[in-house]
């Protein structure tokens, strides 16, 4: 027996044909092996997602196997398939009616298209093979494609799962043939390859724009620019496991994807926001998106796009309603987040310049600190300090402690310089800062109460999600740290004395000491002590 990995959740096997009594070699011969054509598949890793057997979108007709007839033929707009238009995005069927989706997933459903996730893809013998799923039932099917130089000629799906080598005639499957690539560049294009003048006096005279002389094509879509100030090479906030943020003259390129920028003559409110357009050359149809980009500060910038809309489309000024910005938290227990609120996607250029930190006014410029982790627990205490002499663009947080004669000392310094002091309408700032020993971003947002000043710090992949006061209201759970301040303190009054004792250490160089760290007094208990190491560890891993 032979076990042929297909994918980590799909294996198929090659057992002889022949049986002996005594172990011999000619048994795993490949010409007496035979090939199980009903692959196995494991549900516990079968949510992996996989390049599919072919990348490109057709218009094509269906068959049962044997049968002459086209199924779902009298639709006046074709059958379609868009495969892996993007990497491993899957198949999409567009069958343009309730019950054409039925010959498939074997009830009709009201949406287009059904997607399939290609769980496995290999080639034997003539044919490319691929195990697909659908999310609306359990089973897995076969799809075996057939090219011709280079040409798809046949797509085969086996309903039951098996993957033949024949062209048997089995009761659960049919057959895609008849494969055309319809070529749509703009906006204003037919739906139909048969739309002629024929058409325009018919119901199906607004499938055939531009047959009809219903739309202009430069005028629907032409090239647009963008602001010399957006223009050139921005680093996600996140580092180097986020992609980057390039801006052309007329297109931006973001996780390998490159979209143009495309305007009308027809709309006067596409000027604040932009229209993305994602071309295809294998026959996919376009994608439209639109962006708002905005840069709150000179090294920072700032975009977040709405929902991607497929060809066809009524217009651009479509893709820019606000509907399609509609923003939703994570999680779904949360309600009453303004529309168009987020999230945002933060970037900065390779030489930031640094800007006043700008605090809110009820800040001091010395605050006292009780740090609490996630779980709300205090984790440590110590000085945040703003101005007292340092640069207005320098934030510095003291870890502290109390020694054996109960009087406060310095266990770490850590430092941070503003990059952007964001203001919203009616709200306080959110800082984007960035640890100078480590160089990784972070935000920081601001809520006071009537006793209580409090400072949330969160990681770069938070920052974008809303305003100040959503960040603390909605998204203050997947803060980092909360720093907790007490008014009219005088208990970072001895930092002065202590100035020419202060060190600042990469996070690494302290883990090891900040177990060291005390809460309260020099009497804490080691559980304490567990707590401080783990959320000194949480902030200065990440914070710094």
């Amino acid at each position: 027996m032979q076990f042929i990995r297909r994918s980590k959740s799909v294996v198929q096997t090659k057992v002889s044909r022949y049986v002996s009594p005594t172990s011999s070699d000619s048994l795993c011969e490949e010409e007496v092996m035979a090939l199980d054509l009903h692959p196995m598949i494991s549900r516990e890793h079968a949510e992996e997602e996989n390049p599919c057997p072919l990348i490109g979108g057709f218009d094509f007709k269906l068959y049962r196997p044997g049968e002459q007839v086209p199924l779902c033929d009298d639709i006046f707009l074709p059958l379609r398939i868009e495969s892996d238009c993007t990497s491993n995005e899957g198949i999409k069927l567009y069958f343009r009616r309730r019950n054409c989706s039925s010959l498939f997933v074997g009830r009709p459903i009201e949406l287009d298209p059904v997607r399939l996730r290609c769980v496995a893809t290999w080639k034997y013998q003539q044919f490319t093979f691929s195990i697909v799923k659908w999310h609306g039932s359990p089973d897995f099917w076969c799809i075996r494609v057939l090219y011709v130089n280079n040409d798809i000629n046949a797509v085969n799906i086996y309903f039951n799962g098996n993957c033949p080598l024949d062209n048997r005639k089995l009761d659960r499957m049919l057959i895609l043939k008849h494969f055309k690539i319809h070529h749509v560049t703009n906006i204003c294009e037919d739906e139909n390859l048969v739309c002629s003048y024929h058409h325009c006096s018919t119901h199906v005279r607004d499938n055939c724009k531009l047959s009809c002389s219903l739309c202009e094509p430069e005028k629907e879509e032409r090239p647009c620019v963008f602001p010399g100030k957006f223009r050139g090479f921005w680093n996600s906030l996140e580092g180097p496991v986020r992609s980057a943020l390039v801006i052309d003259n007329e297109t931006l390129t973001h996780q390998s994807q490159t979209w143009f920028c495309v305007t009308s003559t027809t709309s006067e409110n596409l000027r604040q926001r932009k229209v993305l357009k994602l071309k295809f050359e294998n026959g996919c149809h376009p994608r439209y998106m639109c962006v708002d980009i905005e840069q709150p500060a000179e090294s920072v910038l700032r975009y977040r796009t709405g929902s991607e809309l497929h060809w066809p489309i009524k217009g651009l000024e479509e893709v820019c309603e606000d509907r399609h910005f509609d923003y939703s938290p994570a999680t779904s227990d949360v309600t009453g987040v303004a529309p168009t609120s987020g999230p945002w996607v933060y970037f900065i250029n390779d030489v930031p310049k640094f800007v006043t930190c700008n605090l809110p006014w009820y800040i001091p410029k010395s605050s006292f600190y009780d740090m609490y982790d996630s779980t709300n627990h205090l984790a440590n205490q110590g000085c945040l300090i703003n101005g007292n002499g340092s640069p207005g663009h320098v934030l510095h947080l003291y870890y502290t402690y109390k020694d054996r004669s109960n009087q406060w000392r310095i266990q770490l310094k850590k430092t941070f310089v503003c990059l952007a002091s964001i203001r919203f309408i009616g709200e306080n700032d959110v800082l984007i800062t960035q640890n100078i020993d480590e160089g990784v971003y972070m935000c920081w947002s601001f809520y006071r109460d009537h006793s209580r000043n409090y400072v949330y710090i969160f990681g770069a992949k938070d920052c974008g999600n809303g305003t100040n006061m959503q960040l603390v209201i909605y998204s203050a759970k997947r803060a980092l740290a909360t720093l907790v301040l007490n008014r009219n303190s005088t208990e970072c009054d001895f930092l002065n004395a202590d100035n020419d004792k202060i060190m600042t250490r990469r996070s690494d160089d302290a883990l090891v000491n900040l177990t060291e760290n005390v809460v309260g007094s020099s009497t804490a208990t080691t559980t304490l002590h567990i707590f401080a190491a783990f959320i000194i560890c949480a902030i200065t891993c990440s914070i710094t």
